[in-house]
């Protein structure tokens, strides 16, 4: 009697602790991503771009027209639309920190590459990797193509026009910037606080600015942000490398017995003295903050020799003058504001004004001397330093809000004049990249289709900046773009106006080196946008919400 045979057939099932996916369908979530985040900034580019309210838990929301600061407030809750919002927000960011402007355009073009790449992808028989290596070829055309078009910022009037862009068409902020420059010159320092009043104003303060910043952010934690403010301040300033904190004890002890904050600035300091240091800050003994020595070699012995005659203060060369200081060695000045990158020191109280003016006549005479660019170059450094000055700009609104985005618009306007001095302007809204386009049309024919086609990517992308500056101020941007590509030079739209007109001579221009920026971070982000294959993430997770009605309601207050 034969008996029933049941075959068991084994399936196998592929399961993944995290959320993995390949090919198109990965460039597609991506790509949602990129659309959602593209879209939330490129609404605040040009004169006529929009405003964007930001949610902040348990404080007012922010109003802003930053490109940088919307992209870092753009969250998604799909994790895989949000990588791709993530790696758009490093185009802005990466702009944002070479230059300090330009994101919103960079934001603009990375998406516009991206789209254009991962759609070239779909067709197949595509090698990316030679993609890549055409858009990145096309962007460093454009690159050059925008150094060849510069003209260099040599007047007043050009500087306010570069920071009237920046400030969306306000000739008052930007006369106030153009005065700003005037008194400085573009190597002074500049902050922004927040006026007790609705208008803006500057204020003028001698002092000497350092090129580097506090070892430690944890010296700033006080101050309630990123910058720290140190008043009736001493200072030491020594040569020696502080290895150990029984160096600066004596220097500690005066500073406490005085009950006066101490600005130390060494040429190097050790981890376990800066934690013990930022020990004593946190245990509230003394106000300390540690600076590095601005510098190498004989150089920064110049530049520290150069900051103690500035500030009345002593030198002191090595560890034994360091056991031995007195309170002549230590400086005292009235202020001093430190931030991540920068150091000032205002209003010496003990400076022999003598030495200070024999100290500059003695670089004076080095730079009669110097025989090469570079030397005279670093010797103007330090005779600005030792003649410095810092500007306070105080902003004023009706509003809180009002405040906190015209302090945006602040900061990139005085980051876009600094880059535009050292670097040349070009054409403003979006005409700079309109001219760039024949440039790669005049490119001979690459060899390999993949170069070809990633050259016309950018070529295309580049029309995008003007089309979105157009579209925000209500215009045609269709015809916008093809009026301008149909003549050429200075000719161009403005969006506060309709009109077509010489953007430079009404002053409409861009910064070169930020056009320069934005195109190359934004072919680099792009790029590897396009040739992404795999997608992985974390799988979603439910919140647990707890029982108890307190822990409820607050769990619905941060959104759970």
């Amino acid at each position: 009697m034969l008996k029933n045979i049941t075959t068991t057939r084994w399936i196998s099932v592929r399961h993944y602790a995290k959320d993995v996916r390949f090919g198109m369908e990965a460039r597609s979530l991506l790509l949602r991503g990129v659309n959602i985040m593209a879209n939330a900034v490129a609404t605040t580019l040009g004169p006529r771009g929009r405003n964007v309210l930001i949610e902040q838990l348990l404080i007012s929301p922010r109003i802003t027209k930053d490109g940088a600061t919307v992209a870092n407030n753009v969250q998604l809750k799909d994790r895989r639309w949000n990588l791709g919002a993530q790696m758009l927000r490093q185009a802005t960011n990466n702009t944002n920190n070479d230059v300090g402007d330009g994101t919103t355009t960079a934001t603009i073009l990375a998406r516009g590459m991206a789209c254009q790449g991962i759609q070239a992808t779909r067709a197949g028989q595509v090698n990316v990797q030679l993609l890549r290596e055409g858009i990145l070829e096309g962007s460093q055309v454009v690159c050059e193509t925008l150094s060849e078009m510069s003209e260099s910022v040599e007047t007043i009037g050009q500087v306010e026009a570069v920071a009237k862009v920046a400030l969306n068409g306000n000739e008052r902020q930007a006369e106030l910037i153009g005065d700003t420059f005037l008194e400085l010159g573009e190597g002074g320092a500049i902050l922004l606080k927040e006026s007790h009043s609705t208008k803006d104003e500057v204020k003028i303060q001698e002092g000497v600015s350092l090129p580097s910043g506090y070892c430690s952010p944890i010296f700033a934690m006080a101050a309630d942000g990123d910058t720290l403010e140190l008043g009736n301040c001493l200072l030491l300033l020594t040569l020696a490398k502080v290895d150990q904190i029984s160096q600066i004890l004596p220097a500690l002890e005066m500073a406490k017995n005085r009950q006066q904050p101490l600005l130390i600035i060494a040429p190097h300091f050790a981890s376990d003295v800066l934690k013990a240091l930022v020990l004593n800050l946190l245990q509230g003994r003394v106000q300390v903050c540690a600076v590095k020595a601005p510098g190498f070699g004989d150089e920064q012995r110049d530049q520290m020799r150069d900051l103690a005659v500035a500030m009345g203060a002593s030198l002191l060369e090595d560890a034994s003058w360091l056991a031995k200081v007195t309170d002549e060695d230590l400086g005292e000045v009235v202020s001093v504001i430190v931030d991540a990158k920068n150091t000032h020191i205002l209003k010496p109280i003990n400076a022999n004004e003598e030495e200070v003016e024999n100290r500059i006549g003695h670089i004076r005479e080095l730079i009669d001397e110097a025989r090469t660019d570079q030397e005279v170059n670093q010797l103007q450094k330090r005779l600005g330093r030792m003649q410095g000055h810092l500007a306070t700009i105080y902003v004023g609104g009706s509003s809180e809000l009002e405040v906190t985005e015209r302090k945006d618009r602040f900061k990139d306007a005085l980051r876009a004049v600094r880059v535009a001095i050292s670097d040349g302007v070009v054409p403003g809204g979006g005409c700079a990249y309109l001219r760039c386009i024949p440039a790669l049309e005049n490119l001979p024919e690459a060899q390999v289709p993949e170069h070809q086609m990633g050259r016309e990517i950018v070529r295309d992308a580049l029309r995008l900046p003007a089309y979105t500056i157009a579209l925000n101020a209500g215009a045609d941007p269709d015809e916008v773009v093809r009026t301008v590509l149909a003549e050429s030079g200075n000719f161009g739209f403005d969006a506060a106006t309709g009109e077509f007109c010489d953007l430079v001579a009404r002053g409409i221009v861009d910064p070169t080196n930020v056009l320069r920026a934005a195109v190359s971070v934004a072919a680099g982000i792009a790029s590897l946008l396009a040739t992404t294959e795999v997608l992985i993430t974390q799988q979603p997770v439910e919140a647990k919400i707890p029982k108890n009605q307190v822990t409820r309601d607050l769990a619905k207050l941060i959104g759970m």
